[in-house]
């Protein structure tokens, strides 16, 4: 049976023409369409493959036969870029300061920006900053079209395509090394998403977590992979407790949950590679 596939077109920056990228529906639309879990790997707390390319858009010239060639920013589409951007955050002052009506500022906000990326910061700063790089972009949008990429930077033209679910040090399609990675961490997946729940659950009844914003996703994220990396080999943490400089090895072995011994050769390992080092 078929797979169930949507097709869109993507510029090539190798070929430079536009392609036909397919897209799976199901369990990739699935993921996508969760607004916090769709950019992070699903191994650990880094960005997918893929949200590093949609970060990145490009401006594009359509040519014959479809080809393509990219636009080039120049100083002169920056600074009017900048302009228009100021230009709104004028209009946007003066929208707080009630000039314009009490929902004006609110609409502004709605029509030009993404609350969840500004992480509620509705100041005049904030929706400066957030605006002058879209201003920038629009700018130079106006000398062709907005693209996006079909593969990363300064990848082989054979490579394989960004990957939605996996970062570059998981997508097993990227490298050997990769591969190892991902084959050793997904026998830990189901841990790394209890980790993820348990953390969520404590950060929501001790009111430190809400969930909204997106650097708390990334941190719950990067936490359980961290403590993931604990359960996969507990002595890998040695250091983070080390540095604390107050704990016994009795003490640390109880938190890791392994051996005294086991703490014991572990630092005796630690210490032969720092004079292996040294004496490099």
């Amino acid at each position: 049976m078929a797979k169930n596939t949507e097709t869109y077109l993507a510029f090539d920056p190798v070929l430079e023409r536009m392609v036909i990228q397919s897209e799976e529906t199901g369990r990739i639309r699935a993921k996508l369409s969760d607004n916090h879990a769709w950019c992070f790997c699903e191994l650990c707390g880094n960005l997918t493959e893929y949200s590093a390319v949609r970060s990145a858009p490009v401006v594009i010239k359509r040519l014959k036969n479809g080809n393509a060639k990219r636009v080039h920013l120049t100083e002169k589409m920056i600074l009017s870029g900048i302009k228009r951007a100021q230009k709104l955050a004028e209009r946007y002052s003066e929208a707080l300061s009630g000039k314009y009506g009490p929902f004006e500022a609110a609409q502004m906000i709605a029509r030009y920006c993404d609350i969840m990326e500004m992480r509620a910061d509705r100041s005049l700063e904030g929706f400066l900053e957030y605006i002058e790089p879209k201003m920038i972009l629009r700018e130079q949008a106006r000398h062709g079209e907005i693209a996006w990429a079909t593969r990363l930077a300064k990848s082989h033209p054979d490579s394989a395509k960004p990957s939605k679910l996996y970062c570059e040090n998981h997508n097993p399609r990227r490298s050997i090394t990769s591969r190892r990675a991902y084959q050793r961490d997904r026998r830990f997946i189901w841990e790394y998403r209890a980790l993820m729940e348990e953390i969520w659950s404590h950060g929501f009844n001790n009111l430190t977590l809400s969930g909204w914003d997106i650097e708390e996703h990334a941190y719950v994220r990067r936490e359980a992979y961290r403590q993931v990396k604990a359960l996969r080999s507990p002595t890998s943490m040695l250091d983070d407790f080390l540095s604390k400089g107050t704990m016994t090895q009795a003490e640390i072995a109880r938190q890791l949950g392994i051996s005294r011994q086991a703490v014991s050769a572990a630092i005796k390992r630690r210490a032969q590679k720092k004079r292996q080092g040294s004496d490099r």
